[in-house]
Formats: structure tokens, sequence, C-alpha cells
């Protein structure tokens, strides 16, 4: 005899694990991270919102983070997509600053908020960027992401690659044009170019970018970051 509650049960598993692995691809595609953090006593905030013109296709993303001397952030991030929701614990750190290599990481633990604060999956990306001018308009930037999912979903570990340059607009406004690739370090899957560019005015930026553009449904990006000193 067909055990239909068994059937039902094994598609709902199926489904959760192919929206988990949707999640965890898709939530690394932010605009590009820097190595440096909020700065000492320094509140930080960042939020986004993803779409795919022509399909139902929505995303949020949201981080607040806070300076514990000048190295080093502990804060909270929250994720919407269609169907899911997750909030994250996340700590901070730069290893090394200089003019033309700086590198610093993050670690984020997600729960999943439609299924009783279970935990879904840790995110650990490494951040590097540095100058290639000697004005420091023209610099480089590496953001390697590595997703460890729960359960059956396989890991992924991702790397985007950016080249940027700062154009002073006013006084205290520059404008950042950037472009990259995006690829996996199994090199399973095609590259991806992304470009974009964020407007900075003193200590905001206005981000607009894109990726996945080699698809049908490219997908756009807008966000805003903010921060300011709490002493």
């Amino acid at each position: 005899m067909i055990n239909f509650n068994r059937i039902k049960s094994e598609l709902r598993r199926v489904l959760f694990l192919a929206v988990l692995l949707s999640v965890s691809l898709s939530i690394f595609a932010q605009v590009p991270y820097f190595a440096g953090t909020a700065g000492d006593q320094n509140l930080y905030g960042y939020t986004s919102l993803k779409v795919k013109p022509g399909i139902n296709s929505q995303e949020t993303y949201t981080t607040v983070q806070y300076g514990i001397g000048s190295k080093l952030a502990v804060g909270t991030d929250l994720y919407t997509g269609t169907g899911y929701e997750a909030i994250g614990y996340l700590i901070r750190g730069n290893a090394v600053t200089s003019k033309y290599f700086n590198l610093g990481g993050q670690a984020t633990a997600s729960f999943n908020l439609v299924d009783n604060h279970k935990y879904d999956y840790t995110t650990i990306g490494i951040y590097a960027n540095g100058s290639i001018s000697d004005d420091g308009n023209l610099f480089w930037c590496s953001n390697t992401w590595w997703g460890i999912n729960r359960g059956h979903t396989k890991n992924t570990i991702s790397n985007w690659w950016y080249l940027g340059y700062a154009i002073k607009a006013g006084k205290n406004d520059y404008i950042t044009p950037m472009a990259g690739v995006i690829h996996s370090w199994k090199m399973d899957e095609d590259c991806h170019p992304a470009v974009g560019f964020y407007y900075t005015h003193k200590k905001c930026n206005f981000y607009l970018w894109s990726d996945q553009l080699t698809k049908d449904n490219p997908r756009l990006i807008v966000g805003l970051d903010w921060k300011f000193n709490c002493k």
C-alpha cells in the first residue's frame, strides 16, 4: 500500500533543502565587502533589496554591526526571500591593514525564522582589498564566500573579484564604478560578470548593482549603508 503521508513528508523535505540551497547561494550576492570593520564604538548598518525583473523573486538583506576596538565588530543580520526568513549572528575582524593589501573576515551562524529558529547554515567570508594606483583611486577587491550547510545540502565556496575606480563628485562625494566576475572555487558552474557602482556622501553609500548577467533574468540590487559614532 502506498504511504501518501510519507511521500508528502519526503516532498516537503526535498523542497526545504532546495530552498535552503537557493538561499545559501543567493545570500552571498552582496555588494563588495572590504576588509575593514565598523571602527571603535561605531554603529554600521546596511540594507538592500534584490529583484529579478520579469519573475517573482524578491530578497532583502539587512545587517547592523557594532565596532569593538579598531579591528573587531559584532552584529546581526536578517535575510528574507520567497517563503524563507533567516536571522544571523556574526563576528567580523580585520587582520591586516595597509595601503596595498588589507585582509579581514566574517563568520555568521544563521537560523531559520519560519522553523522555530533552527540552525540552518554558517557563512564564512574572507575579504581582501588594496590600492593599485598611488592615489588609491584605482583599487581591487576580493570576496571569498564559504557556505557550510546543515543536513544533506551541499556546501558552497565562491569568489567575487572586482576592480574599482573612485571618481570625485563633490567636496565629500564620490562615485565609484566597479566591474568583476563571480565563480565557484569548485569550478562546477559558469562564471558570471557583475557590475555596479556606489555613490558616497560623507559616511553614507548608495549602491546600484547587478549580477547573474548571463542568465535569463539578471538580478538587480539596490542598497544603502551608513555609519555613525556612538561615543
